[in-house]
């Protein structure tokens, strides 16, 4: 019996040093090959976020392989129909089975939740999360495989607090800051999206001591309505949105249906989709203003439209969905010349999905970034054949890397908070109902100095 012990504990020993090295070198790293993977919902409810997140990596992987000498990325997904227990399980077999050097685009908070254990134990890279969740929050952890990129919602929560506080959004004309004794109500969903911006919230108001001026209303789709009545009963000068999709949309159309002229700010998950469908029951636009947080900027203030040089090719619009200069413009010259260009010149395609449609779509940006983001770091070494998971968060580790059309992320000394700079759209409905650019990126200590 005890030799019986003996043998296990040695397998079981060798079975995870596997997930790690071989005699044959680091896992994942071949002669040829470069294997990563992900599992991400690409059917189902969420197949719209999933397809095209994938498709625009691929776009990226394709690039690298045709311009790069040596080893081409194997990108290897699995769909997990935005289930953390199915999410779970492909991302064990994707780590123990496929041999995986890393994850890249680890897709949804339920799966993100699900694997954060299995993560932190086998040590594999971990390149851009697809969520906010907090579970990617670390500070001062050398060395932790987690490398986020998509801001956390705890530092986004504090960006909302220092929007509110110190920006010239309020008053009649929408150009004073709050008084000092102006009332701020936080609605959060309660839920795991709500409550992890609720707690960069709380940390930036105790900062900013003002948490005598701030109330905190939970509530659900179900609640909505009801805590409307009560937040508008408490005549604040701010609401402060602290939830994304289903929870945000059943709030804002409450709010809506009571009359309520109070700004809203919210989530940059919110940027995109969550407040239209609020107003399709609405003879007018939304009573109140509503400010989301953006890390992707690519709108330009100018509105100038793009030239035949930023769109590629001999200026014309040969093979775009739209024929319209004017609904083209207003993007930045960034914007036409990486993601628009690269979209525009694979032949990638994804079932109904061709990558040339997706030059408009943020989930499409999401994956650019994240699928760039890990190419920039493959770029930073110098001898895939001595190739360490450690080695290679070190390196990630020792610069930033500046992202396309966002800032930079900055892993150094350990901090996994993700972005930390933000810029802020406002909903506006002319020419097309769309979030337009008030301020462009700005560090939280930029905002908390105005």
């Amino acid at each position: 019996m005890k030799k019986f012990y003996l043998i296990l504990l040695v397998l079981v020993a060798g079975f995870a040093l596997m997930a790690c090295e071989s005699s044959e070198g680091t896992q994942g790293i071949t002669d040829d090959e470069i294997i990563i993977g992900n599992t991400a919902a690409t059917s189902g409810l969420f197949a719209g976020v999933g397809v095209p997140f994938n498709l625009a990596m691929q776009v990226v992987f394709d690039d690298y392989n045709e311009t790069h000498d040596g080893r081409d990325i194997n990108f290897i997904h699995y769909d997990d129909g935005f289930d953390g227990a199915t999410g779970l399980s492909y991302t064990k077999k994707l780590v123990e089975e496929d041999n995986v050097f890393a994850l890249v685009g680890h897709f949804g908070t339920n799966t993100v939740n699900a694997t954060m254990d299995y993560l932190l134990e086998s040590g594999v890279p971990m390149v851009y999360g697809v969520t906010g969740v907090n579970s990617l929050y670390y500070e001062n952890d050398l060395g932790n495989n987690i490398l986020s990129v998509q801001p956390i919602y705890r530092t986004e929560g504090k960006m909302l607090v220092a929007r509110t506080l110190h920006e010239s959004l309020f008053g009649a004309n929408g150009d004073a800051q709050l008084g000092a004794n102006d009332n701020i109500v936080v609605l959060y969903s309660d839920d795991d999206a709500g409550q992890s911006i609720k707690v960069g919230i709380v940390d930036q108001v105790a900062a900013e001591g003002i948490g005598a001026r701030v109330t905190y209303l939970p509530f659900a789709t179900s609640t909505a309505s009801a805590v409307a009545t009560v937040a508008l009963g408490l005549n604040p000068e701010a609401i402060i949105l602290s939830s994304n999709q289903a929870p945000a949309t059943a709030m804002t159309k409450a709010l809506r249906e009571q009359g309520s002229t109070i700004p809203v700010l919210s989530s940059y998950v919110n940027g995109a989709t969550v407040f239209t469908p609020a107003m399709l029951d609405a003879t007018t636009a939304l009573p109140f203003e509503v400010y989301a947080n953006a890390w992707v900027d690519i709108s330009d203030a100018t509105g100038v439209a793009p030239t035949a040089e930023q769109i590629g090719g001999d200026g014309t619009l040969s093979g775009w969905p739209y024929d319209d200069f004017a609904y083209l413009a207003g993007y930045t010259a960034e914007y036409w010349d990486t993601f628009v260009h690269d979209m525009n010149s694979s032949d990638r395609v994804d079932g109904d999905t061709a990558a040339i449609d997706l030059w408009a779509n943020s989930y499409a940006i999401a994956g650019y970034i994240a699928a760039k983001t890990f190419v920039t770091l493959l770029e930073r070494v110098t001898d895939f054949d001595t190739l360490t998971w450690e080695s290679f968060i070190a390196l990630a580790e020792s610069a930033p890397v500046d992202l396309p059309m966002a800032g930079s992320v900055n892993w150094a000394d350990g901090n996994r908070m993700g972005l930390d700079m933000l810029a802020l759209n406002q909903l506006q409905y002319s020419p097309t109902t769309a979030f337009k650019k008030v301020f462009g990126l700005e560090s939280l200590a930029t905002v908390v100095a105005k």
